[in-house]
């Protein structure tokens, strides 16, 4: 007995271990048998994302809307760079800063110290389009979808651009689509429907904005030219004769900065980076460099005059990618966006003058981050799905982050409906005296 007893105390860890060992064995043996019975339990009807679970509701008719109370700025910005990821809510900000780097990677906007959400509806809608919700942002009033610089009566209603133009700042838009698209359009014209391209080439032409960059050649051209224009003007020619036009990326640093004409860049015949021309693509700007250009030229004019500046970025795209339920255009976009809004922040924190805002307008596509097989969360595999429609990706009325650095940078926390940003904007400004045009 005292042998047995010996060995038992000799070996007792060895045994408590062992049969700890098997224990745990067993226990993550019924755990991964119960998980995968959950799994299969789990109802996963075969069909298409339209058989998907909905649930459609008549919201209440709901009170006006009221502006968010801002902060008084005192000290003040001189510059505003807002950067606008078209379709780019934190699902899509999350996705590529999963692709770019895993989940420890850092992007741009995690470097912002102050952020916010945007809520998006559009006067007539739950979910906007890009045309309202750029509306609501460059002139702080709520409109119908498809419609640019226009109340949803169709008046006119002044723009971010055309304010600040009297008082003696300069203006740069910039997009990755063509410049007639409906965001950098709902900065320089006033058109009731965002396809109506003739009419916003003609009022981006006759504005005050002096730098226009992107794509959407053909929407200057009539059709008998290979253009799209409907109207028969070629209107490429008298951008020629009356300003300075830009073809190739090349050209931007070529370009001479005492040059006061108003610069039109063109890059490509729609928008850049199309896959159906590649031989055009090494021809075209990134939005880093077409910004570089921008605050360039901008620090020009303020040299010879000018109180500040105001440049719109958009990355038009990465709304493309969520309506084309394609991850890897996402990617590709999202870096480009993010490269021009760490160009921005990089000048902020040098200048010291120059509120940065980067937000979207919309979230498209229903982008979800999910496991690779429902209720396994431990696999090293993500799934990235879009959630709106197979292949034909659409809005959604979620909202939007808001990320913001440099003066005025406060007014940017918590909740503010898109028009909030426009006057967000307009506090952070000096706009005691109108001093006129500087550009003239």
């Amino acid at each position: 007995m005292s042998i047995i007893f010996n060995f038992l105390k000799r070996y007792i860890l060895i045994i408590v271990i062992a049969f700890s060992l098997g224990a745990f064995a067993g226990y993550k043996t019924l755990e991964s048998l119960g998980m995968q019975a959950l799994i299969n339990a789990i109802p996963i009807p075969e069909g298409s994302i339209a058989d998907k679970d909905m649930f459609l509701e008549t919201l209440p008719e709901g009170k006006a809307l009221t502006q968010k109370e801002l902060v008084p700025v005192n000290n003040k910005a001189k510059n505003i760079i807002l950067l606008i990821g078209d379709g780019m809510s934190i699902s899509q900000i999350s996705s590529y800063r999963l692709l770019k780097g895993g989940p420890n990677e850092r992007l741009s906007v995690d470097k912002f110290p102050i952020s916010g959400i945007v809520l998006t509806h559009s006067e007539n809608a739950i979910v906007t389009d890009s045309a309202s919700s750029a509306t609501a942002y460059s002139t702080g009033r709520k409109t119908n979808n498809g419609a640019l610089g226009l109340d949803k009566d169709n008046k006119i209603l002044e723009n971010l651009t055309e304010r600040i133009h009297e008082y003696g700042y300069v203006s740069s838009l910039i997009s990755t689509s063509e410049i007639t698209h409906a965001t950098p359009a709902a900065f320089a014209s006033h058109v009731d429907l965002r396809w109506k391209t003739d009419e916003i080439s003609k009022d981006m032409m006759e504005s005050n904005v002096m730098t226009i960059l992107g794509g959407g050649r053909h929407f200057f051209l009539p059709e008998e030219m290979g253009g799209k224009r409907d109207d028969g003007l070629d209107l490429l020619q008298e951008v020629k004769s009356k300003h300075t036009l830009l073809t190739q990326k090349r050209e931007l640093s070529g370009f001479a900065l005492d040059n006061r004409d108003k610069v039109i860049g063109l890059f490509a015949d729609e928008h850049l980076r199309d896959i159906e021309k590649p031989d055009n693509h090494s021809f075209e700007p990134t939005s880093s460099e077409m910004l570089d250009f921008a605050i360039n030229r901008s620090l020009k004019f303020q040299e010879e005059g000018c109180k500040g500046f105001f440049i719109m970025v958009e990355g038009s795209q990465v709304d493309w990618a969520g309506h084309a339920n394609n991850i890897n255009y996402l990617k590709r976009e999202m870096q480009d966006f993010d490269e021009a809004v760490q160009n921005a922040l990089d000048y902020a924190i040098q200048s010291q003058d120059t509120l940065v805002i980067v937000t979207a307008d919309h979230e498209t596509g229903g982008l979800l981050i999910e496991p690779a097989a429902p209720a396994d969360y431990t696999a090293p595999e993500v799934k990235f799905s879009f959630n709106t429609g197979i292949g034909y990706g659409s809005h959604t009325g979620v909202p939007v982050p808001v990320y913001a650095y440099g003066p005025g940078s406060e007014n940017f926390t918590g909740t503010l409906d898109n028009t909030d940003v426009y006057y967000a904007m307009v506090e952070a400004l000096e706009l005691d005296k109108q001093t006129g045009s500087c550009v003239d």
